[in-house]
């Protein structure tokens, strides 16, 4: 399905294109497909892991901070809505993605049919990326609003996540939570918070591949 999907992404790529490319195995197929078949593109990436799978492939990268437009951007996501709400939560990448998103003038979610969700239910927490300084705060700040949080520890090192500019994630049970959206708004107004995992008006398009062979694409309504 995976590879079903990143081909079908390919068809949108136009010679001459500066992409932003995320990370994943969905992510790595299209990789391939523009190694075969593209030779004149910029790849744009928050991902070392895929900038240096571009690079092994001969295929241009160049860094965030030097590009102040994107043509179009493909990504994976831990779940996704009909309404293009989406998450990305385990990555912890989450603010490079949406600086990304915010350069392109289409950005797609690639995703096969287990991560599309009627609404996004937080099976994964929400990821708030924070200042270190404001980490106490930030984390009272939370309780008091009633969520759940703690930092994200990983066991490949002592001591928390820490993403590569050098802040903290924090993880919000956002699963029992009413009003996702305001409430996701709410936490993004805390001082010493830099943006949550949470992607609410970024997507412009999903394409969603399902184990029958078939392609479904959403779209967002324009009004």
């Amino acid at each position: 399905m995976k590879r079903k999907c990143a081909e079908q992404a390919y068809e949108l790529i136009k010679e001459g294109m500066t992409i932003g490319l995320g990370a994943g195995e969905t992510i790595e197929y299209l990789i391939e497909f523009i190694n075969m078949g593209t030779t004149d593109v910029k790849i744009v990436s928050p991902s070392m892991k895929t900038a240096l799978l571009c690079k092994r492939h001969g295929i241009q990268v160049i860094p965030t901070w030097l590009c102040d437009h994107i043509d179009i951007a493909f990504d994976g996501c831990n779940q996704i809505d009909r309404s293009l709400n989406c998450i990305k939560t385990l990555g912890a990448l989450h603010t490079q993605k949406k600086m990304i998103g915010a350069m392109a003038d289409q950005y797609i979610i690639l995703a096969d049919e287990t991560k599309l969700v009627e609404e996004v239910d937080f099976q994964v927490p929400l990821a708030v990326e924070i200042l270190k300084d404001g980490f106490s705060y930030v984390l009272k700040k939370l309780f008091d609003m009633g969520l759940r949080a703690k930092a994200r520890i990983t066991n490949d090192k002592d001591g928390y996540v820490i993403t590569d500019d050098g802040n903290l994630i924090v993880d919000v049970d956002f699963d029992s939570v009413q009003d996702t959206i305001e409430t996701n708004k709410a936490i993004t107004q805390i001082l010493g918070v830099i943006d949550t995992s949470l992607f609410t008006d970024q997507i412009t398009q999903a394409i969603i591949a399902k184990k029958d062979g078939t392609i479904e694409t959403i779209t967002k309504e324009t009004n």
